[in-house]
């Protein structure tokens, strides 16, 4: 009798392999664009943090006029986040003021973080 040398995996080696490796994918990718969104949120606060500083500058410039809900009224600059975010100021007066970010890109639609600031007390976040 003659033997071979047989080298390399069966299929059913093979199939084992696959099937573990789409397991995996299957409990990573979920977590993955979860990270991503958690990112994207992130990057909103910021923008929005820096905006309550600025909002807390004009407060004490301007006193008798209060917050304000014009963006351009503010020193801050937003163009690293503009291409994922809009990024708009409302119910702005002397007691507070609402900062909403909306995502606009395509890793962000979807995606709103809204903070109401309100004088004297913490921020109250929002995100969806």
């Amino acid at each position: 009798m003659k033997r071979r040398n047989q080298k390399g995996f069966t299929l059913m080696e093979l199939m084992v392999v696959i099937v573990i490796v789409a397991i995996l994918a299957a409990v990573a990718v979920p977590l993955y664009i979860n990270y991503v969104k958690d990112a994207q949120r992130t990057e909103a606060k910021g923008a929005i943090g820096a905006i309550i500083t600025a909002q807390q500058a004009y407060f004490q410039q301007n006193p008798s006029t209060g917050y304000t809900s014009v963006m351009t009224d503010l020193n801050v600059d937003l163009t690293d986040v503009a291409h994922n975010w809009n990024i708009t100021i409302s119910s702005a007066d002397a007691n507070g003021f609402t900062v909403t970010a909306t995502g606009s890109g395509a890793q962000t639609n979807g995606l709103t973080v809204t903070c109401v600031y309100t004088r004297g007390a913490a921020p109250v976040w929002t995100e969806t």
